[in-house]
Order: C-alpha cells, then sequence, then structure tokens
C-alpha cells in the first residue's frame, strides 16, 4: 500500500485515537478554501461510529513522521471522502487516495461514490473531472449574524412548538428521515445511527431542540447543537401534510433566539441545492458563507 504513494510517508487505517488529528486535517482545508471552520471532532467521532464504517478496512490515513497530512474514508452511504493537507498539494496524494477510496468502495459492492469538495478547491475540481466525476448538487453554509431580526411566524392554531422529550425521539427521526428521503438518491438513516449523531454525539443537549407537534404527533424538528459560540442546525424538517404553513421558519427562530439566550451569538445551517430553501433563508436575514460541491462517479 505505501508503494502507491511517495517515499517517505506511511499509511495505516484511522482509529479512533486519530479522531482528533483527521478533525485538524479537514479544518485546514476549511480554513484555507473557505476562511473558517464548519466540522468539529464530535462530528468525526459521531460519523466513525455509526453502523455503515469499519475504520479498519474503509479508511486509511496518510503520515509524514507523526502527522497525519491526508486521508480517505468509505462509508455504506456511498460516500468517498478525501482530504490532503493544503500544503501538501502537488505531491499525488489526492489522485493515489482517490484510487484507494474508489477501489475500495467497488469492493464493498457500491454502485457509485460521491465526494464533497468546497467551489473554490480548484485542484479537487480538477482532479475529480479528469477522474470522470459529474457535478451534481450544491451545497451551502449561512449564517444568521448577531444582530439580524429574527423573523417569526404565527403558527397554525394547532400547532405549538416546545422543548424535546426522549419520548418525541423516534417519531422525530421519521419526521426527518420522510422529509430528506423525498430528495433522489438519499438513503434512509437508521434510528441508531441517527442518534449516534444527532443525539448522543458529544456535548449535543436535546433540550436544545425545538419539537413542533399538532394533536399530539410531531409535526416537525430542529435539531441544534451549539459549537464554539454558534447555533448550529444540522436537521430541520417539517411533515409533508404540513408545509406552507410557517412552522419550519418558527422552528429556525425559535432556535436561534434561545441559542443567542444562551451566548451563541450566530447561528447557521446547511443546505442543498435539492431542498429548494436557499432563497428562503435569504429573505430571512442569513447569507452565504460557504459553497460546496458534490461529485458523483458511477463505478
Amino acid at each position: 500500500m505505501d508503494g502507491m504513494f511517495p517515499e517517505g510517508l506511511t499509511t495505516r487505517p484511522l482509529t479512533m485515537s486519530d479522531a482528533a488529528a483527521t478533525t485538524e486535517l479537514i479544518q485546514v482545508g476549511e480554513r484555507h478554501f473557505v476562511g473558517e471552520t464548519f466540522i468539529d471532532q464530535a462530528d468525526i467521532v459521531g460519523m466513525w461510529t455509526t453502523q455503515g464504517i469499519d475504520l479498519g478496512v474503509d479508511s486509511i490515513g496518510v503520515f509524514e513522521g507523526d502527522v497525519l497530512i491526508a486521508g480517505a474514508l468509505v462509508d455504506d452511504r456511498h460516500h468517498l471522502l478525501v482530504d490532503v493537507l493544503p500544503s501538501h498539494h502537488g505531491m499525488g496524494l489526492g489522485t493515489a487516495l482517490a484510487d484507494w477510496v474508489e477501489h475500495r468502495a467497488r469492493a464493498r459492492g457500491l454502485a457509485y461514490g460521491e465526494q464533497e469538495a468546497a467551489v473554490a478547491d480548484e485542484d479537487a475540481t480538477a482532479l475529480l473531472t479528469r477522474r470522470g466525476y459529474a457535478s451534481t448538487d450544491r451545497d451551502w453554509v449561512l449564517r444568521m449574524d448577531p444582530g439580524i431580526e429574527l423573523v417569526h411566524h404565527d403558527l397554525p392554531p394547532d400547532v405549538t412548538i416546545g422543548r424535546f422529550d426522549e419520548t418525541d425521539a423516534r417519531a422525530v427521526h421519521t419526521v426527518i428521515e420522510d422529509a430528506f428521503g423525498e430528495w433522489d438518491g438519499r438513503i434512509r438513516r437508521s434510528y441508531d445511527d441517527w442518534r449516534v449523531l444527532m443525539l448522543d454525539r458529544e456535548g449535543a443537549d436535546p433540550e436544545h431542540f425545538r419539537v413542533a407537534k399538532a394533536g399530539g404527533e410531531v409535526v416537525g424538528a430542529a435539531i441544534v447543537h451549539d459549537s464554539g459560540g454558534t447555533t448550529w442546525i444540522p436537521q430541520l424538517a417539517t411533515r409533508a401534510d404540513r408545509r406552507g404553513e410557517g412552522i419550519a421558519q418558527e422552528l429556525l427562530a425559535q432556535a436561534f433566539q434561545a441559542g443567542r439566550e444562551r451566548g451563541c451569538a450566530v447561528g447557521e445551517l446547511s443546505t442543498s441545492g435539492r431542498t429548494g430553501a436557499l432563497g428562503l433563508y435569504e429573505r430571512l436575514g442569513m447569507r452565504v458563507v460557504a459553497e460546496f460541491q458534490t461529485w458523483h462517479l458511477d463505478l
């Protein structure tokens, strides 16, 4: 395996003890290409804990001495994740890791793979284009800056918004996965994996979540994680039959307002072009701070 990489570098599968180094690797790339970071160590640990990843065979780290300078991972959701320190671009690491990750995906029996790269990462764009990837979806990270007035929306008379209760967990998961499952090609996430990523991740406080109910049934939810003074909303969804009533907008406003009261002056979320929600978020006062492109390869 080491023969795929420049002389003097070593490789091995990643382990949980590499979570901090992997977080730093990704954050360096984020700072370089988009000017700030969005991922933290809890995200990495959560992802690596899900059932669709076996680090021993699905990951590889490239080391210069003891320093992690690049890495790759495949999961059962067709994600082909490749990261290289910007300072080490031009060494052929991206090509070698693309070879490795595509080979591993085929060995797992995946029919296709997807990579995501910052729009500003011209090296990644060129590499993926040469390898036959097709650009598909565009994702954006949006920010609600401090001081921007939060736009509330009157709720239907039968809808109330309150804090999350553990008894709501499976219903919230169903509403979210049903909503995201409408996206073409998205793979439904199991309840156990969803819990790992959303409820049980380090630092998560479900007391911060917001849940909309009508007649005692969950009709919408906002998952909320605080990170570095920012209220981050990784998931926001409304049940299909209750859309267009302002429920998601009010969930968002209440989640950001509660975050400000906790000392998180900034609110952020990401959205995909598949949702058609970018314009709505911008009209509510949010602004785009980062853009990412998804690339698809038939294997």
